[in-house]
């Protein structure tokens, strides 16, 4: 029944997010003029509808997700030059404020997330020090004897001053052994421990996560560091990216089936962890979008750009094919992600 229970909070929170973040885009997209056709509430064959101010408000049978239709966003659709309630003949900042209002809407959730849990049962925050958290049964970390709130100093020699540089340190090492100086306990006590992390596809693993400390303040406080919570939580993340693209960290990609894995364990150890694993994922919605990719809504936004300093806009049949194969390469990498990253993982591989 636990288990159940989480799989369906898990499910719904996935599918709330991502609501939420087209209902940004229908919001935006009304206040600026534009007709929006249909807001739906998962996919497939519609279980229920009604149409309000013109729009089509439907519920139906998938519930993963939603979409919103406005009109005049697709290259196939057939609009014309004189319909001034289409996306397509807008002007670009309101177009722009359409399609950052999404990834906005996924950065509020994540500010109210975060406020609301500062101001009751508190928000666990990585420290982003050198220190153990959680360890994984089984994996080398546990099996070497580490425990949680271990402090690392170095890794076979090299002193390591903060989380980044320790994870850098030990994927350097896959299959080899190690020594790690480790200060355990008040006040601290200097030992050391030897581990071989796992050869994971050439990078090496030792099974934990950072460690978290939790915060709880008053609810003006809360609100202030909602915000910088949040903003520091985005800032990590696009470091981390950073050091993926330079290759200094291994990319460590997870899928729906990953993310859903990471959730429904989250609602088992209680409601702040499954809140924060929330808040965590609708801060990544809002980055990812906000990527130049084709399909994404940041990859809408450069072609934008492109029309505002040519001061002529891209042919709509050009970007309806470059979102097109942007689509199917994103696809794609789901689906590898999926089987090679989220299926491995839960597999042993």
């Amino acid at each position: 029944m636990i288990t159940a229970l989480s799989i369906i909070a898990a499910i719904l929170a996935v599918s709330g997010l991502i609501v939420l973040h087209e209902a940004g885009h229908m919001w935006a997209a009304r206040l600026l003029g534009m007709r929006v056709e249909r807001f739906s509430v998962g996919f497939g064959p519609v279980i229920w509808s009604t149409v309000r101010g013109g729009t089509e408000y439907a519920v139906s049978a998938l519930p993963l997700g939603g979409y919103v239709k406005i009109a005049g966003m697709t290259a196939s659709e057939e609009i014309s030059a004189d319909d001034q309630t289409a996306y397509c003949n807008k002007p670009a900042w309101r177009r722009v404020l359409v399609l950052a209002a999404g990834p906005g809407a996924n950065y509020v959730v994540a500010v109210l997330l975060a406020v609301g849990l500062l101001a009751s049962v508190g928000l666990p925050a990585p420290d982003g020090s050198s220190r153990v958290g959680e360890l994984t049964p089984g994996m080398p970390g546990a099996l070497a004897g580490l425990q949680v709130g271990d402090r690392i100093v170095s890794v076979d020699g090299k002193p390591v001053a903060d989380w980044y540089a320790l994870v850098a340190e030990l994927q350097h090492h896959p299959g080899q052994e190690i020594e790690l100086a480790i200060e355990r306990g008040e006040p601290a006590r200097r030992q050391l421990l030897k581990l071989t992390p796992k050869d994971d596809g050439g990078t090496g693993r030792v099974g934990f996560r950072p460690f978290t400390v939790s915060r709880r303040l008053g609810p003006a406080a809360a609100v202030v560091e909602g915000f910088s919570a949040t903003n520091a939580r985005a800032w990590d993340n696009l470091v981390g990216l950073a050091q993926v693209v330079k290759r200094e960290q291994k990319a460590e990609l997870a899928g729906p089936l990953g993310i859903g894995q990471e959730l429904v364990r989250g609602a088992r150890l209680g409601l702040d962890r499954f809140l924060t694993i929330v808040w965590n994922v609708s801060i990544a919605l809002a980055l990812l979008n906000l990527l130049p990719l084709p399909a994404l809504d940041g990859g809408r936004l450069v072609f934008i750009g492109i029309e505002v300093v040519t001061r002529h806009r891209v042919s709509e049949r050009i970007e309806g094919i470059v979102h097109g194969i942007g689509f199917a390469a994103l696809i794609l990498m789901l689906v590898g992600v999926t089987i090679f990253g989220d299926i491995a993982r839960m597999l042993g591989k």
